[in-house]
């Protein structure tokens, strides 16, 4: 037992501590991102305009220039500044801060949704959509890593790829676009995996810097009681949003990973589809999807039917089609007949 004591100790040792001029630049640093200047302010509108230009577009690629430049990591690695510190004043501001960034961001995307009505959820939007325990731990080592890299200045050119993993502006622009467009389900998970790399940001980087051995020392006295309650607070936080990763995680490991298999169709035409079979009671729309982006490309239907569908349906379906997407797709049509008719000659219907 004494010699994993040591051992521990000899790790805590060997970790790289910072001088006196180190820790006031350090300081001055994270004080300066904890400031809703017009800078913040600003980059904080763009970087949450292209996460959700992005995400609407499903471009993966947008998205992590979105990251790259959103700011909010800055006052949340200062607030764990902060906490080991016991500087409330600092606390307070770091946290104001980005409350104020997560406002301005949650305010722009509820405007690019309202722009953009009628968008079903790309895979952007639907990646964010499912935060698991593995996002939890993304989050945590993502505040250890910019508290690291803080301190250090040979590894200072890092901040760019932590940037990307912490991932804070996605899941922000998809909270206010699901809600815009009808999907809370979508929202609301996003707002948990916002959360949950709130905190844990915030605690992993308090976990570097008290390593670093910046922490004021209060002679005996311990800590603040502050600090301890919101020490307490943000572990426990972290423990209630375990149980929503979790179930996150197990479903996923059922069901699996989430890949369309087509992509979907215009709001415009999915709509004329529903109108068009909801005048035929025996049939239910199951499916309906377009296999490629050129602009021609192909849509299939799968239909529930209770009977034989009458060429009649089939030609009537495909004239809607053509009228609400313009042009002369190719339209796959695949009715299924429903158990109560399905005969071992006739199971599945293709055109």
């Amino acid at each position: 037992m004494s010699f994993g004591k040591m051992d521990f100790n000899k790790i805590l040792g060997a970790f790289p501590t910072l001088g006196r001029d180190d820790r006031l630049d350090l300081v001055q640093q994270l004080e300066q991102s904890a400031q809703a200047n017009i800078d913040f302010i600003m980059m904080t509108v763009l970087s949450t305009s292209l996460a959700s230009l992005g995400l609407l577009a499903d471009s993966g690629a947008v998205v992590i220039g979105a990251m790259l430049v959103a700011p909010l990591m800055g006052p949340l690695v200062a607030a764990g500044l902060a906490l080991v510190q016991a500087n409330l004043s600092l606390f307070k501001r770091s946290l104001g801060v980005a409350f104020i960034g997560i406002g301005i961001g949650f305010a722009t995307s509820l405007i690019f949704g309202a722009l953009n009505p009628g968008f079903e959820p790309t895979l952007e939007i639907e990646a964010r959509g499912k935060p698991d325990l593995l996002d939890l731990g993304i989050a945590f080592l993502s505040g250890m890593t910019a508290a690291y890299a803080s301190g250090r200045s040979n590894v200072m050119t890092t901040l760019a790829g932590v940037a990307i993993a912490a991932a804070l502006v996605p899941p922000l622009a998809v909270v206010g676009i699901a809600l815009t467009h009808g999907s809370p389900l979508i929202s609301g998970n996003a707002a948990i995996l916002l959360i949950t790399n709130l905190v844990a940001i915030i605690l992993g980087a308090a976990i570097v810097f008290r390593m670093f051995k910046i922490h004021i020392s209060r002679h005996g006295e311990g800590m603040p009681t502050w600090v301890r309650k919101v020490t307490m607070l943000l572990f426990l936080s972290l423990a209630l949003l375990i149980a929503p990763l979790m179930i996150h995680m197990i479903e996923a490991r059922r069901v699996g990973q989430n890949r369309p298999s087509e992509y979907p169709v215009a709001p415009k035409v999915r709509q004329a589809v529903n109108q068009y079979t909801s005048d035929w009671p025996k049939v239910e729309l199951i499916g309906l999807g377009r296999n490629s982006v050129e602009p021609e490309a192909g849509i299939t239907i799968i239909l529930l039917s209770e009977e034989n569908l009458p060429p009649e349906f089939e030609e009537g379906l495909i004239k809607t089609v053509h009228k609400a997407r313009g042009g002369e797709p190719a339209v796959r049509i695949f009715p299924v007949l429903s158990a109560r008719q399905r005969t071992p000659e006739n199971q599945v219907i293709k055109k």
